[in-house]
C-alpha cells in the first residue's frame, strides 16, 4: 500500500515539473525565433535589442536564461535520478524480497521433494518386502512335508501340492466330496467332535491323530491341525495335516518291543528259578546213577527222570533265549554250516516239505553260539512246517549285506550299522494276518491247538538274534505264505574253528568249595562231586564261604559259585575271594545264563561258568578245564 502511495505522489511531481519545462522551452524558443528573425532582415540592425538594452544587460538575460534552464533541466535531471534510485532501491527490495520467497519455496519443495523420495523407497521397499514374503510363504506351503488346505462350507478349498498327493494316494476327490466324508469309521465321530470345539475355541488339544480310508479301503494314519480364519471375507478352517502311517508303525514296533523286554525281565527270573528246581532233581539222578549200574531195574527209570529234566532244561533254555539272558559259548561260525547241518535233520523227520538252499555262497562269519543259532533254525523250520500241514516249500538263503544309518534309523532295533549276513526263510503255507504278526513273538502266545505247541520257539528265536546283537523281520499275507529275515553281525576278519565236546566224566582228587544259598543244591552238588572223588567243603551264603575260604585257602583248589544269592551276591563274593587269594580259581554258577552279571564277572577274571541245570559231565568237564589252566 505506501509503494502504491508513492508512486502517485512521484506522478503529479513529474506533471508539475513537466510544465515548467514547457514554459522554460517556450520563452527559450520565442528568444532564439526573434533574434534570428532581426539578424535575418536587420543584419545591420542585429544588435538594436542589445543597444536597447544595453550589451551587459543583454548578456545578463541571457545568461539568466541559460543558467534558469540549466537549473531547471538539472533540478529535473536530479529529481529524475532520485526517482530512478528510489525506484531501484524498491525494484531491488522488491527482488530480495522474491528471492527470499523463491528461497523459501524452493527449501520447502527440496524437503517435500526428499520426503517424497523416501516414501517412494520405503514403498518400493515395502513392494519388494511383500513380494519376497509372498514368495517364502508360496514356496513354504509349495514345498511343504505337510498338507495345507482350507475348508469352507464343507469343501476343501486351496489345497497345496502335498495335499493333492495325498488325495492322488488314497484315490479321493478332494473337489467333490467333503473332507470329513474320508475319516475312518471308528475315528469319525471323535475327530468331529474336536474339530468343531477347535473352531470355536475351546481349550482342546492342538492336534489329532487319526486313519483316513478311501472307498477301495486303503487307510493311512495323520495327524490333524486346524485353526480358525477369515478367507474372502467368510469364516473358514486353515487345516495343517500330516502323514504319519510310518512314524505309527514304528510307534507300534516299539511299544512291541518295550513289551517284549518286559516279559523277557520276568520269562528270565521264571527260567531261573525254574533251573534251580531242575538242580534238584539231576543232582539226585546223578547221584543215583553213580550208585546204580545198568542191570539195575531203577537205572532205566531214572535215566527216564534224566530225560524229562533235560527236557525242562531246553524249555528253560528258550526261555532265557527269549529274556536275552547271554551267549553260552561264542566262537566265529559259518551260517552256510548250521543250516546244511539243521536243514538235513529237519528234511528227514519232515519230508513232506521241499527244501531249497538259495544262495548258499561265501558268506562272512558270524560270532555265535552255535547251539543257539540251531535252535533258532530248527524253530523256524518247525513253525514253516505247521504253516503247511499238506507240504509246500521252505526256501533258505544266506547273503552278505551292508546296513547304514539311513537304513537302521528306520527301523525300531538297537543295532549298530556295518556288515551284517542275512539268513532268509520262506514258507508257502497258510500266512499270517497283521493281528497275529504283533504277536508271533511274545512268549506262549501261538495260534496252535492246546497240546501242539508251547508258544516258545519263536520267543526265543527273537530272544537269541537280538542278544546277538542282530534282528528279526518277518513278511506274511494271508494264504502267501511268510518270510523271515535275520540280521546277524558279521565278522569279516575271523576263521572258523570246531572242538569235539567231552561226552564223559573227568574225575578228580582236588579239594572244592561248593558256595550256594539253595540247601538241595549244596547237598547235591556235593554228592555229584564226591562220586567224581573230589572233596567238598560246603557253604550256603557268601559270607560263610568267605569264612571257609579265609581259614582254608591253600586247601582249597576251585571254588564253585552261584551268582544269585541274599545279601552278598556272587560278584561281591568274588571281588572278596580275590583279595584273599588272587590266584584263587573260581567256576560261577548260575540258572542265568552268560550274561549280565555273570559276564561282568568273567570279565574280572572269574576263571569259567556253567549253567544249572548241569550233569556230572558237563561239571566235571569245566572243573578240569579249570585246574588245568596255565597260572594267571
Amino acid at each position: 500500500m505506501l509503494s502504491i502511495v508513492k508512486n502517485k505522489m512521484n506522478t503529479a511531481g513529474g506533471s508539475l515539473l513537466n510544465s515548467m519545462v514547457l514554459v522554460g522551452i517556450g520563452i527559450a524558443t520565442a528568444y532564439l525565433a526573434l533574434d534570428t528573425i532581426l539578424h535575418i532582415f536587420f543584419s545591420d540592425r542585429f544588435n538594436v535589442i542589445a543597444q536597447m538594452i544595453g550589451p551587459d544587460l543583454y548578456e545578463i538575460y541571457i545568461r539568466i536564461i541559460i543558467i534558469c534552464l540549466f537549473v531547471f533541466f538539472g533540478s529535473h535531471a536530479q529529481f529524475t535520478i532520485n526517482n530512478l534510485r528510489e525506484a531501484e532501491e524498491e525494484l531491488k527490495e522488491y527482488r530480495d524480497h522474491l528471492e527470499e520467497l523463491v528461497k523459501k519455496r524452493t527449501a520447502e519443495l527440496e524437503e517435500s521433494n526428499k520426503k517424497l523420495t523416501v516414501e517412494v523407497k520405503e514403498r518400493k521397499r515395502s513392494e519388494i518386502a511383500y513380494r519376497e514374503s509372498e514368495e517364502k510363504y508360496r514356496l513354504l506351503v509349495e514345498n511343504a512335508h505337510d498338507a495345507i488346505f482350507i475348508i469352507q462350507d464343507g469343501k476343501v478349498t486351496f489345497p497345496n501340492p502335498k495335499a493333492r498327493e495325498i488325495s492322488r494316494d488314497l484315490s479321493i476327490d478332494l473337489d467333490q466330496t467333503p473332507f470329513l466324508e474320508y475319516i475312518h469309521p471308528d475315528d469319525k465321530e471323535r475327530v468331529i467332535e474336536w474339530y468343531k470345539k477347535r473352531l470355536k475355541g475351546n481349550n482342546v488339544p492342538n492336534s489329532q491323530t487319526f486313519k483316513l480310508i478311501n472307498r477301495n479301503n486303503k487307510e493311512i494314519w495323520v495327524e490333524l491341525n486346524a485353526a480358525l480364519i477369515n478367507w474372502e471375507n467368510r469364516v473358514a478352517a486353515l487345516n495343517f495335516l500330516r502323514d504319519v502311517t510310518a512314524q505309527k508303525k514304528l510307534e507300534t514296533q516299539f511299544l512291541q518291543s518295550q513289551r517284549m523286554e518286559s516279559i523277557g525281565t520276568l520269562a528270565g527270573g521264571i527260567a531261573h528259578d525254574f533251573n534251580n528246581l531242575l538242580m534238584g532233581i539231576q543232582g539226585n539222578v546223578s547221584v543215583m546213577l553213580l550208585d546204580i549200574d545198568h542191570g539195575n531195574p531203577l537205572h532205566e527209570n531214572i535215566k527216564s527222570i534224566e530225560r524229562c529234566v533235560r527236557s525242562g532244561a531246553r524249555l528253560t533254555k528258550q526261555l532265557l533265549g527269549f529274556a536275552r539272558g547271554g551267549k553260552y559259548v561264542v566262537k566265529p561260525a559259518s551260517l552256510n554250516d548250521v543250516i546244511n547241518r539243521t536243514a538235513h535233520i529237519f528234511g528227514r523227520t519232515r519230508k513232506q516239505i521241499n527244501i531249497h538252499r538259495e544262495n548258499l555262497g561265501n558268506i562272512w562269519l558270524v560270532n555265535a553260539d552255535v547251539g543257539q543259532i540251531e535252535q533258532v533254525m530248527l524253530n523256524l523250520y518247525v513253525n514253516a512246517w505247521q504253516a503247511m500241514p499238506d507240504g509246500g516249500d521252505l526256501y533258505l538263503g544266506t547273503e552278505n549285506v551292508m546296513l547304514d544309518d539311513e537304513y537302521i534309523e528306520t527301523k525300531p532295533f538297537h543295532v549298530e550299522p556295518g556288515s551284517y549276513v542275512k539268513f532268509s526263510v520262506t514258507d508257502t503255507g497258510i500266512g499270517m494276518d497283521k493281528e497275529t504278526q504283533k504277536r508271533i513273538f511274545e512268549p506262549f502266545f501261538t495260534t496252535k491247538e492246546v497240546g501242539t505247541g508251547s508258544g516258545l520257539g519263536l520267543a526265543s528265536t527273537y530272544g537269541i538274534v537280538k542278544n546277538h546283537g542282530g534282528f528279526i523281520n518277518c513278511y506274511s499275507e494271508p494264504e502267501h505264505g511268510t518270510t523271515f529275515n535275520i540280521y546277524l553281525p558279521a565278522n569279516t576278519e575271523a576263521t572258523a574253528e570246531e572242538k569235539e565236546p567231552v561226552e564223559v566224566a573227568l574225575e578228580g582228587s582236588e579239594t572244592i568249595l561248593l558256595v550256594d544259598d539253595e540247601e538241595v543244591i549244596v547237598k547235591m552238588g556235593a554228592r555229584m562231586l564226591e562220586g567224581l572223588g573230589y572233596k567238598v567243603l560246603q557253604a550256603k551264603s557268601g559270607n560263610e564261604a568267605l569264612t571257609i575260604y579265609g581259614r582254608s585257602h591253600d586247601l582249597i583248589d576251585v571254588i564253585i559259585l552261584d551268582l544269585i544269592m541274599p545279601n552278598m551276591h556272587g560278584g561281591q563274593v568274588f571281588d572278596r575271594l580275590r583279595k584273599i587269594n588272587p590266584q584263587a580259581k573260581v567256576l560261577l554258577s548260575s540258572g542265568y545264563s552268560l550274561k549280565g552279571q555273570a559276564e561282568k564277572i568273567i570279565s574280572r577274571g572269574c576263571d569259567g561258568f556253567i549253567q544249572k541245570p548241569f550233569d556230572t559231565v558237563k561239571l566235571s568237564k569245566k572243573i578240569r578245564e579249570i585246574l588245568e589252566q596255565t597260572p594267571k
